[in-house]
């Protein structure tokens, strides 16, 4: 069944170090998130997942999508300069995120609001420094650093929430235990940029970074609006389902959102990272990228078979049983969503070939239609015709998860003539 895979080979190895911090980042998350779905209700989970859709919107901005570019550079300084110039950028998105959450915190009105307001410019810069602490370990190889990272900010962010939902925190306990989680993550990563700043000693000042930086331009130009885009959607999805159908049912899709997406981050983004620095590599050879493309997708389409399986047929019953009957609910969302989700999987590795082709104009183009498809599967059903959340969902899900598989087959024509 895996005749295709090379289990000695480097790139194997490196998938197994990544999805084995991963896998036991998630086990973590496994453990205590029954019990975290006992402490908070659906309507609390609804606030930590609009605040995370707002910190990852302005985390894409304060990096300008540069950490991209960082596993794709040549020379190994001038990725660090790029480096440097997008923690720049990002030091000045926080301070401008501060100023904008002044009159918000004077006329919040609660404790509660204060501290979500506050949170904000926090949460979007270190998850901009973890992204680019990512893309830079992807880049020099040192995949164990990630996993420690992502393991470490996995334990400390949900042990956080349990503790402050012991103490009846409300929704801010699960946004402090977030922001705990990525403060933990990160000190991996400031060590790291410590070492390597030491080794260059490159001055955050210094004009060549501007000049670097102005050579790949493409990345805040024609990527960040792309991703701007796709996380921009997230963040209107949140809206329209909070005043369609009410703040509770967001919270519901938002948890079945997150438990859809772990074989995602279990799996699918371990291989992606490795997928993005060996495909990057390459490119910059000359040779052929075909096959690893292939072998990614079948490879996830194996894995994913049995978990999407067990969640389209049992999902209701699995999420009474481990979350608690109040997220039954849930779980419907989940054996609709799972088509989706499975197709979303298995294209997820890939989904990095258009930026190393140079191909991010025409991508982007693809995405507004899925983007502007999915809004419209979500609004004009119950525009029409009244149609409950099941109904639409349903909708979304098989015009989704169709159209992912158009997206497999562009992306697969991408690599095929990259080279003509």
């Amino acid at each position: 069944m895996f005749k295709w895979v090379n289990w000695k080979s480097e790139v194997v190895k490196n998938i197994m170090v990544l999805t084995s911090g991963t896998a036991l980042s998630q086990i973590v998350a496994y453990v205590l998130t029954p019990i975290i779905t006992r402490l908070y209700t659906p309507d609390e989970s609804a606030e930590l997942g609009l605040y995370i859709r707002i910190i990852g919107v302005g985390a894409a901005i304060a990096t300008a999508r540069y950490e991209l570019a960082l596993p794709v550079l040549k020379l190994d300084q001038h990725s660090f300069r790029v480096y440097r110039f997008a923690l720049r950028v990002t030091l000045l998105t926080t301070c401008f995120a501060m100023l904008a959450m002044v009159l918000p915190v004077i006329f919040s009105g609660s404790l509660s609001n204060s501290l979500f307001y506050i949170s904000i410019p926090f949460g979007l810069a270190l998850l901009a420094f973890q992204n680019l602490g990512t893309n830079w370990s992807v880049r020099m190889k040192r995949f164990r650093i990630i996993s420690y990272s992502k393991l470490a900010s996995s334990a400390a962010g949900n042990i956080f929430k349990v503790v402050f939902g012991f103490f009846q925190t409300g929704y801010i306990g699960l946004i402090l235990g977030t922001v705990i989680g990525f403060i933990v993550g990160c000190i991996f990563f400031l060590r790291d940029f410590r070492f390597t700043n030491s080794t260059y000693k490159i001055s955050s000042k210094s004009p060549r970074n501007a000049v670097l930086a102005r050579q790949y331009i493409e990345f805040p130009m024609i990527n960040l609006p792309h991703t701007l885009m796709d996380l921009g959607k997230e963040l209107l999805i949140a809206m329209i389902i909070w005043e369609i159908f009410g703040k509770r049912e967001y919270g519901l899709f938002n948890h079945t959102y997150q438990m859809l997406r772990i074989p995602l981050v279990f799996i699918g983004a371990s291989i992606g990272q490795v997928f993005f620095q060996r495909c990057a590599e390459r490119i910059n050879k000359g040779e052929d990228i075909t096959i690893v493309a292939r072998q990614s997708v079948k490879t996830l389409f194996v894995f994913s078979i049995v978990p999407f399986s067990i969640v389209f047929f049992f999902g209701a019953t699995l999420f009474a049983f481990v979350f608690g009957e109040e997220w039954r609910e849930a779980g419907q969302y989940a054996q609709i969503m799972a088509p989706w989700f499975m197709v979303n999987f298995m294209s997820s590795p890939i989904s990095s070939l258009p930026l190393i082709l140079k191909k991010q104009g025409s991508f982007f183009i693809l995405a507004l239609v899925g983007s502007l498809l999915m809004i419209a599967s979500l609004l004009l059903p119950n525009w029409l015709y009244g149609a409950s959340i099941i109904q639409t969902l349903w909708i979304t899900s098989l015009l989704q998860a169709a159209f992912l598989v158009v997206v497999i087959f562009v992306i697969f024509g991408y690599a095929k003539n990259w080279k003509k």
